[in-house]
């Protein structure tokens, strides 16, 4: 009996177990630059999205340039939405193109909560969704939510999503006027997500000055969601570019860990890594 009875509780905590495991992971698939009627891209990357298996479990991250040329509510709803559209949890951010609409009105038409926010994904992580096109008293609003949010974000797990990269080796390269962004968030980020250059691209940890350091912060590059693609840039900021194809980002939160994986609309990894949390 005694020996039923400790199998019968090591059952019962093996279930717990695996209850404690499944609540503290998800499944992030990260696009932008999506939502170009002339192109094939963004039907490729969302019929690539929807191969995955577990796809249905997945929240949608867009980091913003949802249609092309003009991110309005019809060309959404012409370009965007009969792809995109029937992903249960999504989140984003917008990009320039969307602000082309006045107020970007569009965008905040599919995507009405505020920007910035922080929004809690699973177990110990967090996003900050934030609004690189912003200007003046804006601009000073969004970094003193910033600060306030990272103040109070000890213990977290940070990601952070904006359109505009700080660094890049894509066509536009480097966004100068997001410095104020990235140096906030060194040492505190665990990785920051971004578009705007029409490629993939997984860039080291890098400083406040663009040099590797232990200290500072990698990111993603997911500009290759649909529209036209570009070349790379003048200046090298990583030896993991993906350039000319079209693909998307998945991205797998575990306890403390993280996977990632970049997939091209063929379906098949072209790149992928893991790392940990930074608390």
């Amino acid at each position: 009996m005694e020996a039923v009875a400790r199998h019968f509780l090591a059952a019962i905590v093996l279930c717990l177990q695996i209850g404690v495991a499944s609540s503290q992971s998800s499944l992030l698939f990260v696009i932008a630059d999506t939502g170009n009627c002339e192109l094939e891209g963004t039907a490729r990357v969302a019929a690539a999205i929807r191969r995955q298996p577990d796809a249905s479990r997945g929240t949608l991250i867009e980091v913003g340039d949802l249609a092309y040329p003009t991110a309005t509510r019809e060309r959404l709803l012409a370009c965007h939405e009969p792809f995109w559209g029937g992903f249960g949890q999504r989140l984003a951010v917008p990009g320039n193109h969307d602000w082309n609409d006045p107020r970007a009105a569009g965008f905040f038409s599919l995507f009405p909560e505020p920007v910035p926010r922080k929004v809690h994904l699973s177990g110990p992580w967090h996003l900050l969704l934030l609004d690189s096109n912003l200007k003046q008293e804006a601009w000073d609003a969004q970094l003193e939510w910033l600060d306030q949010a990272l103040a109070k974000s000890r213990g977290e797990c940070l990601i952070a999503a904006w359109h505009h990269p700080r660094w890049s080796s894509g066509k536009h390269g480097d966004s100068v006027f997001t410095k104020p962004l990235w140096d906030r968030l060194q040492g505190k980020a665990t990785f920051t997500l971004h578009g705007h250059d029409h490629h993939f691209e997984a860039l080291p940890a890098l400083d406040g000055d663009g040099k590797p350091s232990p200290s500072g912060v990698p990111s993603f590059i997911v500009g290759n969601g649909g529209a036209s693609l570009y070349r790379a840039g003048k200046h090298q900021r990583s030896d993991r570019g993906l350039f000319g194809q079209w693909g998307f980002l998945r991205m797998e939160l575990d306890g403390l860990a993280y996977r990632w994986q970049e997939f091209g609309d063929d379906g098949k990894i072209k790149d992928s890594d893991h790392g940990t949390c930074r608390l």
